[in-house]
């Protein structure tokens, strides 16, 4: 089996991933630790982790190159606030007291995502993954996961290019591509990577 592990706000209704892919967003169904107590009895061909889903994956590889044939992140990073000042992140929980439908759709606008939102959502759980996003950072550098492909968009308006290069330093093994792309790619584009091998 498949599985794809969202970002912050990622809904099923806002990205293009196939039915058919087990689809987790962050925080929602589980945090860090659920996520990974969720995949300990699991395994499969390809795990595709996308912006704070990918920074999950690459922080807990190890635990992951053990059960997937593939490893793909898109738009992954070592810590957000590398990039993000963490008082945008702040604002961001501050605002999504009073107008999170508001904050969410320009996320996902900014994102290059389609905007398209569940009739429910827990906005107390997206603002747990926001504090998550401020102090939550990777540590553990393997030496060799051959399996990890590293992606990101070249028009990404959330994270700066350096957030790539960065990890590119800390995965030397990892294929690496920059795409004509916002912080979203399409599961297309993605699958077309992952079936082509281009560089």
């Amino acid at each position: 089996m498949n599985f794809f592990i969202s970002g912050w706000a990622g809904f099923k209704e806002t990205l293009d991933v196939p039915v058919d892919w087990h689809f987790i967003v962050p925080f929602i169904e589980f945090d860090e630790e659920g996520i990974l107590n969720f995949f300990e009895e699991k395994s499969g061909e390809i795990l595709v982790g996308w912006s704070t889903g990918g920074h999950i994956v690459i922080k807990n590889l190890t635990f992951f190159h053990q059960r997937f044939n593939k490893i793909i992140v898109v738009a992954g990073f070592n810590k957000f606030t590398n990039y993000i000042n963490p008082r945008v992140i702040k604002k961001m929980i501050d605002k999504m007291e009073n107008s999170p439908e508001a904050v969410i759709k320009d996320f996902l606008l900014n994102a290059g995502a389609n905007p398209l939102l569940p009739k429910k959502i827990e906005y107390e759980k997206l603002i747990k993954c926001l504090e998550f996003l401020i102090s939550s950072q990777v540590s553990d550098f393997p030496p060799d996961h051959a399996k990890l492909t590293l992606i990101q968009g070249k028009n990404d308006k959330i994270l700066p290019i350096k957030a790539l290069e960065d990890l590119k330093v800390c995965f030397p093994f990892a294929r690496t591509y920059v795409i004509d792309s916002p912080h979203w790619i399409t599961f297309n584009e993605i699958l077309k990577i992952k079936t082509s091998g281009r560089a």
